[in-house]
């Protein structure tokens, strides 16, 4: 009889198992903190380990291999090296190589880096197309990663929280400089990418008139008439729809057009027209008192802002 309670220990002794193991992310860095999108790979385990026991673990499926602790509950597994999926499978092996695997491996997704941004001016009104002086602040921000966080900056630092927004922070006229990165779905921050505009939202009056004024005039067929319209800042003259801007005067009571000649880009518009067999003679002459986009062309200052439609000038010199 006591033989066989000896028997029935030892049996006992040598069935033991060890109880399966619970891991985790050390630092899930993702959005959320469940959400098994990390930078940081630090498997954790839920127990401490004793001084005859080890931890294996193999990665895709593949061949065991035991993991060096960190403070005996913490390891890194080898061979999680790109970013992308993985699976972790964890077991505690005792010193009689007796060991139970979890009930199910570890899935998480490993990303430790975000990709900069590109980031230029949604609209570039400016004379030039690559100027960087606009009317319209709004940015075009391309490249941003699913799931990821645009954030701006004014001083590549102090980066507002708000996703996808100008957030505390506006656009001021004049000088803007701004900095953008996203932090993506893994709690990266990519480098952040700067730009430089100008915002300009004012629209010009003409300041002055320079030419003949309202007089009795004797035209001569052949001959030109002309008017220069003066700026406070240099303005850009198009075609619109294959037509130029005109000043419209009147000569002998008829009105007529001096389209556009010379000066795009300077502060000094001239404007001309060539008297024909029709209008020549001696008449009344009244002289244009106004600017208007009403016949024709468009002009715009450097930002791209339009004269306001009736620019009338506060001085008017023959």
């Amino acid at each position: 009889m006591r033989r066989d309670r000896m028997r029935f220990g030892v049996e006992r002794l040598e069935s033991r198992q060890v109880c399966a193991v619970v891991i985790r992310l050390a630092n899930d860095t993702g959005a959320s903190r469940t959400d098994r999108i990390t930078s940081d790979p630090t498997i954790a385990i839920d127990r401490s380990i004793a001084p005859d026991q080890r931890v294996e673990y193999a990665v895709n499926g593949g061949a065991s291999q035991t993991a060096a602790l960190i403070d005996g509950r913490r390891f890194v597994p080898a061979g999680v090296g790109v970013d992308g999926r993985y699976r972790i499978a964890v077991r505690i092996v005792d010193a009689a190589g007796a060991s139970i695997p979890p009930t199910s491996p570890l899935r998480f997704v490993l990303d430790r880096a975000a990709t900069p941004l590109t980031v230029s001016l949604a609209q570039d009104t400016g004379a030039s197309s690559s100027d960087a002086i606009t009317t319209f602040a709004a940015l075009a921000v391309r490249g941003q990663e699913r799931g990821a966080r645009i954030q701006f900056s004014r001083d590549a630092i102090g980066f507002d929280p708000l996703t996808a927004a100008w957030g505390a922070y506006r656009p001021q006229a004049g000088a803007n400089q701004w900095w953008v990165r996203q932090v993506d779905g893994a709690g990266n921050a990519s480098t952040p990418v700067a730009i430089n505009f100008t915002l300009d939202t004012s629209s010009d009056t003409a300041r002055q008139i320079e030419g003949p004024q309202s007089n009795a005039y004797d035209a001569v067929a052949g001959t030109e008439v002309s008017w220069t319209v003066e700026f406070a800042q240099p303005m850009h003259v198009r075609t619109v729809n294959g037509t130029l801007p005109a000043l419209t005067f009147s000569f002998r009571g008829r009105e007529l057009l001096a389209r556009y000649r010379e000066g795009s880009g300077t502060t000094r518009l001239t404007y001309a027209y060539r008297f024909t067999d029709a209008d020549a003679g001696t008449g009344a002459l009244v002289a244009p008192v106004k600017i208007c986009l009403c016949y024709g062309g468009s002009i715009t200052d450097a930002a791209g802002n339009k004269i306001r439609k009736h620019a009338v000038p506060s001085v008017t010199v023959g």
